[in-house]
């Protein structure tokens, strides 16, 4: 067994952690019209890292792969395992969230829309297609399409890579010019397109392998962990005092920024080193192992909650309060979804 990197796993709680905080905060303005003017900054601060966080689980997923030599498994085998890892879960928190939904709303998910669409959520893209019609879309959101998108492609990445890693990088480059700048086939922002996300996906897999278990330069960590910060910085400004900021990045331009400052992160922190008997330790990899089930489910917890509680007179210890709740309803969640999860897979094994 490869050991574990926990620097990566050191970025998934970051990225799970901003993602749960900026989700509640746009909930708060949108869906329960929350009229506290903190929660406005608040979802501005959360999201400045809330979108990396979103581009780099997709870079670690292929780092990850590459790094399990998955790309060395039979294709069939390699589908059977991603199925158990990524759907298994998805379908138990569906099921878990369309029977909370019932119980809450008295009434079906997608209740009046044509059975046939039920097939977006058996492909698990759902989230994604909810952007472009109604479906029976519930957990998982665009996420969860753009990782299918790229399992799917992963085999054919992979043995392209082998031979034409360049190659492959600069029409994919190409590729991603074309669909970010001059042209968007979705009926959707083109941050959420799978066609974008992809380009992410294969840029982690070819990070893995140009630094395989290369020790990374110091200078080179300090320098990238330097630019993570200056760029962070730069947001904050760009947020809370555009006046002195002479340049404010478009949505393109802030995407192709997102992008590289979540390679530096990967860098500054793949070869962080923690002694596995230490509780930060123990506390880092539980997070990382439960962050997929809380990103499958955090959301839908958050809108169940927030239309049915009454929160525009809320105080901000009332508010906190919801999101101590929103907390403990979504851990309690995952455990469940991870249980009933490991024991479907075990009887399909």
């Amino acid at each position: 067994m490869n050991k574990r990197i926990i620097g990566l796993d050191i970025l998934r709680d970051i990225g799970v952690i901003f993602i749960f905080c900026y989700h509640f905060t746009v909930e708060y303005i949108f869906t329960a019209l929350g009229t506290d003017p903190a929660m406005q900054t608040l979802n501005y601060f959360f999201n400045i890292l809330a979108r990396p966080a979103s581009l780099f689980l997709f870079v670690i997923s292929g780092y990850a792969l590459m790094y399990n030599y998955e790309d060395t498994l039979s294709v069939g085998k390699f589908y059977l395992r991603r199925f158990k890892g990524l759907f298994i879960p998805f379908y138990v928190a569906y099921t878990l969230m369309f029977l909370a939904s019932f119980a809450v709303n008295n009434v079906c998910v997608g209740n009046m829309v044509p059975l046939s669409r039920f097939i977006y959520t058996i492909l698990g893209i759902d989230g994604v297609m909810y952007l472009v019609n109604s479906n029976f879309y519930l957990v998982g959101e665009w996420f969860m399409s753009g990782i299918v998108v790229c399992y799917l492609l992963f085999p054919l990445l992979a043995r392209l890579m082998k031979k034409f890693k360049y190659i492959v990088l600069a029409v994919l480059l190409i590729w991603y010019v074309i669909f970010l700048f001059f042209f968007n086939p979705f009926g959707f922002s083109q941050l959420m397109n799978p066609l974008l996300v992809m380009v992410y996906f294969y840029m982690g897999m070819l990070l893995y392998d140009l630094l395989k278990d290369r020790k990374i330069l110091p200078s080179v960590k300090w320098g990238c962990g330097i630019f993570s910060i200056l760029v962070w910085i730069y947001f904050l400004l760009a947020g809370y005092a555009p006046q002195i900021m002479p340049l404010k990045p478009s949505v393109e331009g802030g995407e192709i920024l997102n992008i590289i400052w979540s390679l530096a992160m990967i860098i500054a922190l793949r070869d962080v080193e923690i002694a596995p008997e230490k509780r930060i330790y123990k506390m880092i990899t539980y997070v990382s192992g439960i962050s997929w089930y809380v990103i499958l489910l955090h959301h839908r917890i958050m809108i169940l909650l927030y239309t049915h509680y009454s929160v525009e007179l809320y105080s901000r210890r009332e508010t906190f309060t919801m999101f101590l709740l929103t907390v403990a309803l979504t851990w309690v969640a995952s455990i469940a979804v991870r249980k009933l999860s490991a024991k479907l897979k075990m009887a399909i094994s």
